[in-house]
């Protein structure tokens, strides 16, 4: 399955990007749409409940990990930040989703472990900076899924085979689709924003520093 495809069909039946990916599920996994938004929602509300539960106290095995996110939150509230409101809510959001899962703590994988924070980093805050409705991020995270198949069928979300750019880069082009969903983008719109952000990845290695 290629963007285009999927922007053919919205074309075709006059149906969103989300609910084309929605019925693509239905079809696969043999539930109703009911069932399927039910499941999608509950992935949504774990999200949620990963971010409520950060604890800064916890470090990873290692003790190279954790309370980080912490130091950013006293960064985001500093009045003489340069970077604006929307954008460091996102950062220390997708740092936290990262340590947790660094501390074993519950997260969900979007589309992978080690890029579990892109995605409800950028839902989430929007969440609270646009006061959008759980339905609508809900209806986000098809669109988001819809990309991540994608690439997954035609190149690798998976750092141990493509780097850093097939993890995060993969995770940053589904929440830029999702996000230019939420703002109102169309299926092209969609496709143009998910294809700049993994453009702007791409070529990303993992050169670990002291062990990270």
């Amino acid at each position: 399955t290629q963007l285009t495809q999927i922007e053919t069909c919205c074309k075709e039946t006059g149906k969103a990007f989300w609910q084309v990916i929605q019925e693509s599920d239905c079809q696969e996994r043999d539930v109703t749409p009911e069932q399927s938004f039910s499941d999608m929602q509950g992935m949504y509300r774990a999200m949620e409940q990963a971010d409520a539960a950060y604890d800064p106290a916890l470090r990873s095995a290692s003790g190279m990990a954790g309370g980080d996110g912490d130091k950013f939150s006293a960064y985001r509230l500093r009045e003489n930040r340069l970077l604006g409101d929307y954008l460091t809510e996102v950062m220390e959001r997708a740092l936290k989703m990262a340590e947790s899962n660094a501390c074993m703590k519950r997260i969900v994988a979007a589309p992978t472990a080690g890029s579990c924070g892109v995605i409800p980093a950028v839902l989430l805050s929007y969440a609270s900076c646009r006061q959008a409705s759980e339905e609508r991020l809900v209806e986000a995270l098809y669109v988001a899924a819809g990309i991540g198949e994608v690439i997954a069928a035609s190149a690798s979300i998976a750092g141990a085979e493509g780097g850093c750019q097939a993890e995060i880069g993969s995770a940053s082009a589904m929440a830029a689709g999702a996000l230019s969903y939420l703002e109102g983008g169309d299926c092209q719109e969609i496709c143009h924003a998910a294809a700049l952000a993994l453009k702007s990845l791409l070529g990303l290695t993992c050169d670990p520093v002291a062990g990270w």
